[in-house]
This record gives structure tokens, sequence and C-alpha cells, in this order.
């Protein structure tokens, strides 16, 4: 049969329902409680559309298009009904998407992930985030005033986690032997200062394959850009020495930058900030940047929530690894379609409370690698339909939730993973 879809006439084959007509089409309905060929219910109505012959909001992914359907998938009222819908999803959904102390950061750094590879005794590779991300991971320690630490959500159960002994203990392992140059690309590049945005600006400029000078007018590195007094002499040397080692041709005392037609790229910092994590960011944003890095600018949704209530705190006081940390940012993020949702339809404070009545952080195991958190459940059900004998719905309307009866855990398809729109059911390293 043929409809039409947003003024366009398409094709729809028999009983195929209409958000995968449009989707066929190349219009892209979004959906959290669908998927291709897994059995579900309609519930969430972020596939909202409009009938416009009878003005009714209908859910695509339960409409079966009549001959001469007229359908709008992007009008004000479905855009508004989307919008809403999510904001509703959100309200049931208490969990942090980044964990607050990554959102405290200056320097956008991923706390969790250095405790969860040091923890599991990856330490080289938990340096190689820390230089990754901060590139003077132990000086900025000394000179940070730890808004990460301040923020800890163990803090509020008890003591928060020391991240910056953390970083200290980890940089002391360095091992300059083991730094190997990233392979050459055939293009150099001249970095103008030794700042924190200079020196991450050259840092990423050498791991792309750029063969690296760094020009500073002043007669050392750094120090002058820092307070240097607050950072141990030899934890500064070292991490000049590792970035030295990279690659990086650090020229001092010269008084003005070379002819830039003798370099492929030349980068001259300028920045406003006097935050030394933030001057690392932003000299990593130079880079990617100058070198038409194709990594998204838009800043994605972060869902958060207030306050652990009392029941929480007593259950979390004894949870942690050795450092301490609850792990707080969601394991399933980088799937999550509600968070990716919620940023392309621009919701920045959802306008309803978190109302969720499961414990934050409450982490129930599976089986190997498969874990289940039910405060990020939005109870779409797609887990329930598409599973025998493992999760069930429990109890009615407002106080109803998805269980997963222990006996019934190996039951459980590691797909499901897949079909989870929220990363409440997500696969890890035991």
């Amino acid at each position: 049969m043929t409809i039409k879809l947003n003024g366009k006439e398409i094709t729809v084959a028999p009983g195929e329902m209409l958000i995968e007509a449009a989707r066929r089409a190349g219009i892209d309905i979004p959906s959290l409680c669908y998927a291709k060929d897994a059995r579900h219910k309609s519930s969430c109505m972020i596939c909202a559309v409009k009938d416009c012959r009878t003005g009714q909001i209908l859910p695509s992914c339960a409409t079966v298009p009549a001959e001469g359907m007229e359908v709008d998938a992007e009008c004000p009222e479905v855009i508004q009904t989307r919008t809403l819908s999510l904001e509703l999803l959100l309200s049931d959904h208490r969990a942090d998407c980044e964990a607050p102390c990554r959102v405290a950061c200056p320097g956008n750094f991923d706390v969790a992930m250095m405790n969860r590879l040091n923890e599991q005794g990856m330490h080289v590779e938990a340096l190689e985030l820390m230089r990754n991300t901060l590139v003077i991971p132990a000086t900025l320690c000394y000179i940070c005033n730890a808004p990460c630490e301040k923020i800890c959500r163990k803090g509020t159960v008890g003591t928060p986690v020391a991240i910056r002994e953390v970083k200290k203990r980890l940089v002391a392992q360095t091992d300059l032997n083991a730094i190997v140059r990233p392979a050459p690309n055939g293009q150099k590049a001249a970095v103008e200062g030794s700042g924190p945005a200079s020196l991450s600006a050259a840092y990423h400029l050498c791991k792309q394959g750029f063969e690296v000078s760094i020009f500073e007018k002043d007669s050392a590195v750094l120090k002058n850009y820092i307070e240097a007094e607050k950072v141990p002499e030899d934890i500064l040397q070292l991490e000049i020495e590792v970035i030295r080692r990279m690659g990086v041709n650090m020229q001092c005392g010269k008084a003005q930058m070379p002819d830039p037609s003798d370099f492929d790229l030349v980068v001259s910092p300028q920045t406003k900030s006097k935050q030394p994590a933030r001057m690392v960011l932003e000299g990593y944003r130079m880079v990617t940047k100058n070198t038409e890095s194709t990594e998204s600018t838009d800043k994605p949704f972060n869902s958060t929530f207030s306050r652990f209530n009392d029941s929480e705190k007593k259950s979390l006081l004894a949870q942690g690894g050795s450092s301490g940390c609850l792990y707080c940012d969601c394991a399933g993020k980088a799937g999550c379609r509600l968070r990716r949702l919620a940023t392309e339809y621009h919701i920045k404070n959802p306008r309803y409370a978190k109302n969720s009545i499961s414990e934050a952080l409450h982490r129930q195991k599976i089986k190997d690698g498969l874990w289940f958190e039910p405060a990020k459940c939005i109870k779409c059900g797609l887990c329930v339909y598409n599973s025998d004998d493992g999760f069930t719905f429990k109890d009615r309307g407002f106080k109803m939730k998805i269980t997963l009866p222990e006996e019934n855990s190996a039951n459980i398809d590691a797909r499901l993973a897949d079909l989870c729109p929220t990363g409440a059911i997500y696969k890890i390293n035991a």
C-alpha cells in the first residue's frame, strides 16, 4: 500500500509497522520500548507520530498503516510528545551517566575508569589513561584544589576516595624505558610556550605522529606557568621527561617562534583559563580542532540524582573496591539510547523529579559479566517479553517494577543487554 509520510509517498509492505516503513524510507523515528525482530509492547511513546487526518498522536511501533494514511513524524506536536515522554522516563531513571567526580574535573578525567583499571591490576593501562587525558597528572594533583574529591559520592556515606593519592602512586610506577615514540606521520608541528595547554597540545600532536618542537621563551619548561613550588622537583622532571621521550623536542630560551613556513602546523595556545587541568583539556581541543578531528562537540545529556537516602547510605557504606570507589558512573552509558535521545532533544534539566523506588547503585549480578541495576530501568518491558522464566513485572501502578528472581538468572541470554535501552542491563568485565 501507499501512504504519505512527512508529505512524501512511501510504500508499505503487508503487515509492516509504521516505524519500520519510515526507517526503510530513510526517516529515523526514535524508540526505546521497541526493537526490530524482538517481542515488545508499546509503552514509551518516543516513537510518536501524528495522523494528519484525525489529529491523533500514535505510537508508530504499534501502528499498522492503512491505505492512503497521511502521517507527520516531525511536527511540533510530535516533538512535544516525544520530549514530554523522555522527561517522564528520566524521572524513573535514578542514576548518574557520568560520575560526579568526572563532571567536576576541569580536565574531564574518567576517575572511575582509572580506579577500575588500577584495582584489576592494570596499572600500565590506568597510567596511560591518565596521561592521555591529563598529560601531567601528578603535577596537577599537587596544584589542584580537588573538586573531584569534594563531590565524591562516597564522601556522603563515609570517607571520599583519595583520588589524588591514587594518581600519585600510579605516576610513581612510571617506567621511562617502556615509553615508545608513536609512528611518525611525516609532518612537523611547532608549539608556542610550555604551559599546561602547550604541553598538552604537544603531547597529543606527538600521539598523532607529528614531529613536535616546543619553543619556550623562558629558560625552563612549565615552571613559570604553575605554582611550581608546590610540586616536588622529581615529579615535575619525571612528567616533563615522559613528554620528551614521547618525541617532543623542547627548546627553551627562544625569544621568538621560528618561521611558520618550516612547519606543517603551528599551534599557539591562547586560553583565558587559569585552572591548569582545564588548560590541559583546552590544549587537547586545540589539537583536535587544528587536525580537523571528526569528534563530536555536542555535550551529551548527563542524568544525575541528588542524594542517597538513609537506606542507601547504610548499604553503600561497606561497598567499594580497594580505593573505596562506588563506581557511580554508568557502565552501560556508551550504548544508552535514553541518553542519546535526551541529548538529541536538547533536554538539560528535566522538569520532573526522580521518583524511582529502586535503590541507586544497587547492582544484581545475573551471571559472569552480566549485571542488572533496577534504578536505571524505565520499565519498557523488553527484558520481560524476550526472556523465558527470566525477568518479570512486580506489582502494579506507580509501584510496578521489573525484577529478576535469583533462580531465573541462569535463563538470561547476554543479548538482553543489547536490547536494554538504558544500561540497566549491561556487560562488564568480571
